[in-house]
């Protein structure tokens, strides 16, 4: 897996980037954090590293990111995870607790909860799929951008549910979301609050990106959570 490493000396930040993006999106905010050593990762399948052979389970990628902390001997680390980064941060923090002393998951992607709207499309994509009329016209921008291996492993990730890891985490947790979301809706960052023992919800004014907009407050977050 390729990485990008910030920083010689002091403890150490994990950057975890959302679906679609790498860990270059990072780069602006982990350059105002001094005093850290900063491991920016591109998962698989994003930026320069390749996609992976099967499908990968949000576990797999999990998996993938601990075998990076092994190889680099690192402890007590502070993960920094958005939206889908977030659902590695959390099943990772739930299998290996020893590893992460903290995160702050920005937008975090992590619960499916029940949908009337999304259970019809399903419902209509089946029974088009069988007729081999398949119309994709309206899929996300996620699922047309992707294809083959990706693809599938898109499905399987935005189908886990990952309240039991959620449930798991004992390390302090900073949920940060933005208000007019709609990727990952405020109500959704509210109930992972709520299902991780010791986590605490900040809520700013935005959509999605929002906190990537003032990186010198994202920084300052970040610097406040290793302290």
């Amino acid at each position: 897996m390729y990485y990008v490493q910030k920083g010689t000396s002091g403890d150490a930040i994990l950057w975890l980037h959302g679906w679609g993006c790498d860990g270059s999106i990072f780069l602006p905010i982990a350059d105002k954090v001094d005093g850290r050593v900063h491991y920016l990762p591109d998962l698989s399948g994003f930026g320069r590293t390749p996609a992976p052979p099967v499908p990968y389970s949000v576990a797999d990628y999990a998996d993938e990111v601990y075998r990076l902390i092994l190889a680099n001997k690192l402890t007590d680390v502070l993960i920094v995870g958005h939206s889908f980064g977030c659902r590695v941060a959390l099943v990772l923090a739930a299998n290996h607790p020893e590893c992460v002393s903290r995160m702050l998951l920005v937008s975090p992607a992590a619960l499916r909860t029940f949908s009337l709207r999304r259970w019809w499309h399903e419902r209509v994509y089946k029974w088009k799929k069988r007729l081999g009329r398949v119309d994709c016209s309206h899929a996300g921008r996620d699922w047309l951008e992707c294809d083959g291996v990706m693809r599938g492993t898109l499905v399987r990730v935005v189908n886990e549910d990952l309240s039991r890891y959620a449930k798991r985490v004992c390390c302090p947790v900073v949920i940060v979301n933005g208000d007019s979301d709609t990727a990952t809706p405020l109500v959704h960052a509210k109930k992972l609050c709520r299902l991780i023992p010791h986590a605490s919800l900040v809520t700013i004014v935005g959509g999605h990106f929002a906190f990537f907009r003032t990186p010198q407050a994202f920084a300052r977050t970040v610097e406040c959570m290793g302290e």
